[in-house]
């Protein structure tokens, strides 16, 4: 059943009301439904919501949108699906999250790696708009008693702010953002995190080894050569100097060219692809087989199942349980020699891996260029006070006031608007000049 409600001057009414049974009798199926009703401007997008929730297959959660827009179409209520992104824009347009955060939503659902999802949820949480803030109100209090300055220049016993004070200020203001921009990661960075395939050939223990890394059951592991047929992918964590990183762990279809079958062809097209994308190739080769004649740069010979005993009557150096800088033998049943394995990875690729620092923000080219403009603005603000520190009063505030004031529109884009009317109330707040 549905029920229009709405106010004067809303357009369009919204539905109210529950599920009728007449919806769901066609479908000879008796299924839980919530619906949950959400006033605004409460809701994630500030209006009146109802969020339905019913069992996540697909053909059903179309044949209800459908039968809800058939429903308002038949009472004359304009309904519609919405546009990607749609309930996003209208909490953005209605006050109820931030430009940044409304980016921190997108970066969340396209997030791959545990260190992108981090990134998504500090954007989300609006950490680097909170950051922003602070900063866009600090230098605005600064700006509104440089302006009240450039309104009383005639009256020389107003001093709305001494150069020394004002310089201290703004030189705090851009070390601030040096060095959030020294602990941060451009998103690009993240959206490159290394790779590191598991490659070999057909029943070499690639996936034993795979989820034994990752340490838990992410691939089907089975003694019939072929049983994976695509590249797996999944974010490793790695220990480094400079704290937990990450880098994706790709395992592959084993590699075997013999094989003319369509669907073989397909997967050892996937297998090339992810290994011309490596940086790192760990391969993979059992204890009792002779490993390859060479190991190119990019590569770790990996000797796995060395838990099982040895049946070759010449073992190589790797059989001993010790490893090279290319070498090394390992059990995924056992354990053996795992932990040295990662650190093998870590010195191999430090340098590239994703860094998951608690406090490093990821900062999309938008939110960096922001940064980096309000810190030019900034310091072209420091040029013009720190000639006349030691002077009593500002000698050129007009300039003063229009460098900051691009810095202030700079952190604004990241923070929120803050209009003249602000800046306004900050004078008559901080500052007084009598009745």
């Amino acid at each position: 059943k549905a029920s229009q409600s709405g106010q004067p001057g809303k357009s369009p009414p919204m539905l109210r009301g529950g599920f009728h049974a007449g919806l769901r009798a066609s479908w000879a199926l008796q299924l839980p439904v919530y619906a949950l009703r959400f006033p605004g401007p409460h809701s994630y997008t500030g209006e009146d919501s109802i969020e339905i929730q019913l069992p996540g297959n697909p053909i059903l959660l179309e044949r209800v949108i459908d039968a809800l827009i058939d429903s308002a179409d038949q009472r004359g209520i304009e309904a519609r699906r919405a546009f990607p992104g749609e309930f996003t824009a209208r909490a953005y347009l209605n006050g109820r999250i931030s430009l940044t955060q409304a980016e921190g939503v997108a970066a969340t659902i396209a997030a791959q790696s545990d260190a992108q999802l981090r990134a998504a949820q500090m954007l989300t949480g609006g950490r680097l708009g909170s950051f922003a803030h602070d900063l866009a109100d600090d230098l605005a209090s600064a700006l509104a008693l440089v302006e009240a300055g450039i309104d009383f220049t005639d009256q020389e016993d107003v001093i709305a702010i001494a150069p020394a004070d004002l310089l201290d200020r703004l030189t705090n203001l851009k070390q601030r953002i040096d060095d959030q921009l020294n602990r941060s990661v451009g998103t690009e960075q993240l959206q490159t995190i290394p790779w590191v395939v598991l490659a070999g050939e057909p029943n070499a223990g690639k996936s034993a080894l795979f989820n034994a890394l990752l340490g838990r059951e992410r691939a089907v592991v089975s003694p019939t050569a072929g049983t994976t047929r695509d590249a797996l992918c999944e974010p490793l964590t790695i220990s480094t100097a400079h704290g937990p990183a990450e880098v994706m762990l790709v395992d592959l279809a084993g590699l075997d060219d013999q094989d003319a079958a369509a669907i073989n062809r397909a997967m050892q097209s996937a297998a090339r692809q992810a290994l011309d994308r490596a940086e790192l190739i760990l391969q993979c080769v059992p204890m009792n087989e002779n490993q390859p004649p060479s190991i190119a740069d990019n590569q770790v010979l990996v000797r796995t199942k060395s838990d099982l005993p040895p049946t070759l009557p010449t073992q190589h150096s790797a059989s001993s349980g010790g490893g090279t800088q290319h070498s090394l033998a390992v059990s995924a049943f056992t354990g053996r020699n795992l932990e040295v394995l990662c650190q093998m990875i870590a010195n191999r690729l430090a340098d590239r891996a994703v860094s998951l620092a608690a406090d490093a923000l990821s900062l999309q080219p938008r939110h960096e260029a922001a940064l980096r403009s309000a810190a030019v603005n900034l310091s072209a603000a420091i040029d013009l006070v720190a000639p006349i520190r030691a002077d009593r009063s500002l000698g050129n505030p007009e300039l003063l006031a229009a460098s900051m004031r691009s810095a202030l529109d700079d952190l604004s884009s990241l923070a929120g608007d803050i209009t003249p009317d602000d800046i306004l109330t900050r004078v008559f707040a901080t500052f007084c000049i009598g009745k």
